[in-house]
């Protein structure tokens, strides 16, 4: 299945569902929100990323593409790893079964979700769900009247993560000098 094949797709399963394709990216809008699903190319392989999530009308904050977002994904590992492959057009998957893997991510995983949220309000409730609010960003986070929230403290994380991929990356080098 081609690229060009494989957005075609994703497009007649979005459109009837009020979704505009524009590039990689499909958007529909409520009165307070434009949900987006955008189709990200892999820089490493002929593979796809479908992410997807919310910008909200009243928020000036184009610094990103989605001010709430989320990937595709399951916690079922069978159903990860279809994922995976359906999304990896390099392998040698049938375009049929392709095609129903995708038809089944779009209809039965990626609208439910998207659908049931159409406001801020249901925002905030399906942020209250998660565990931590680590990956929304602070002015997404004020905006919502969050910014007081647990595990918030943007600056903090931030710097965990970064010292984190430091050391990780320093423990590498040192492996790799150990080679020589």
């Amino acid at each position: 299945m081609t690229n060009q094949e494989f957005k075609e797709e994703l497009d007649r399963l979005l459109k009837p569902h009020g979704f505009k394709k524009k590039g990689n990216k499909w958007t529909a809008e409520t009165e307070e929100l434009e949900k987006v699903i955008y189709l990200q190319k892999s820089d490493y392989s002929n593979r796809y990323y479908l992410n997807y999530g919310y910008n909200f009308k009243d928020l000036d904050y184009k610094e990103v593409s989605m001010h709430i977002w989320n990937r595709l994904g399951s916690k079922k590992r069978k159903e990860r790893k279809l994922i995976f492959d359906t999304l990896d057009l390099t392998n040698s998957m049938d375009k049929t079964v392709r095609n129903r893997n995708t038809e089944y991510f779009v209809n039965d995983l990626l609208l439910p979700v998207i659908n049931s949220i159409n406001t801020k309000t249901d925002i905030v409730k399906h942020l209250e769900s998660r565990s931590h609010l680590n990956n929304v960003f602070l002015p997404v986070k004020k905006h919502l009247n969050l910014e007081n929230a647990e595990n918030t403290n943007y600056n903090t994380t931030y710097k965990q993560y970064g010292l984190r991929a430091l050391c990780k990356g320093l423990c590498n080098f040192m492996k790799s000098a150990k080679s020589f």
